[in-house]
């Protein structure tokens, strides 16, 4: 999937859920619904946070062959992605502090109404996942032919965190309104908080790597491997600058008569690569 064909999905996925948005506020203000106006404004903060992914590819395509960006524009994706994860982070600890508090204080709950609202969320967020390509995303997995884009990740993160919550709401609504089991609706909500920390804190974790230049050492010792029988690095930095490419500078003698293309040709069956600075110690 091209960084356009991602703009283009990110971009109908914001249209369908600021619809999706304006009907429940206006049919929420209507009925006197505090629920369905609610949630309208909980699809807002979704919006947002697409948005933020949506604003980050035009960049992108507009700063592309900027000479401004030394090692071009690949970290904007994952600073994107960065910044989402903390919204979904925050999301499920507001989702857990509101659980907590329901344990304790619990509260006439609306059945009906709440069934139906969270209906409405699953649809709109099923539709959403299959738009952003869903059958192509694995949470905690990545495949070699595909380089993971933290951006998009992060925005299908958000869609597949609210489709989450509203199938655990569906079924703990069910169980309060034929079982009886009230307090379950805040145990269902509670589980769900954490599941969402849980990926926004990995997502996270794999953002913050790139943004700060931790070295790619598993990068670095197939660099080293391949080149064992013709150089010796005396000296060798290797880094990502984007969630698929690295930049790599370093120091090296001559084993063989190996020439500087030869290297980086080796080098590119291995990685893709921004900047690649060798220098021969003669």
């Amino acid at each position: 999937m091209t960084d356009q064909s991602r703009e283009k999905r990110t971009l109908l996925v914001i249209i369908l859920t600021l619809i999706t948005m304006f009907i429940e506020i206006v049919i929420g203000y209507i009925t006197h619904s505090m629920a369905l106006f609610a949630d309208g404004w909980h699809m807002g903060t979704h919006a947002f946070a697409l948005s933020i992914t949506f604003i980050t590819y035009v960049l992108i395509r507009k700063l592309k062959f900027s000479d401004k960006f030394a090692f071009g524009t690949g970290k904007f994706s994952t600073l994107s992605g960065f910044a989402s994860s903390i919204l979904l982070g925050l999301t499920g600890i507001l989702i857990i502090f509101e659980s907590i508090d329901r344990i304790f204080n619990p509260v006439n709950i609306c059945f009906n109404e709440a069934i139906i609202i969270a209906i409405i969320g699953l649809i709109v967020n099923s539709v959403c996942i299959l738009i952003m390509g869903g059958h192509q995303h694995h949470i905690g997995h990545k495949h070699n032919h595909e380089h993971e884009d933290y951006n998009f990740k992060s925005a299908y993160m958000h869609i597949l965190a609210d489709a989450m919550t509203s199938v655990f709401a569906i079924s703990a609504l069910f169980a309060g309104k034929y079982l009886g089991w009230i307090a379950l609706d805040p145990i269902v909500g509670f589980l769900g908080g954490t599941v969402i920390c849980i990926w926004a804190y990995n997502l996270i974790k794999s953002t913050t790597a790139i943004l700060i230049d931790t070295e790619n050492k598993s990068i670095k010792n197939k660099i080293i491997e391949s080149l064992k029988n013709d150089i010796e690095f005396t000296e060798l930095l290797v880094w990502n600058t984007s969630e698929d490419k690295v930049s790599i500078v370093g120091k090296y003698k001559t084993i063989t008569k190996i020439k500087e293309s030869e290297i980086e040709s080796k080098i590119k069956t291995i990685t893709e690569f921004d900047k690649i600075v060798l220098a021969k110690i003669i």
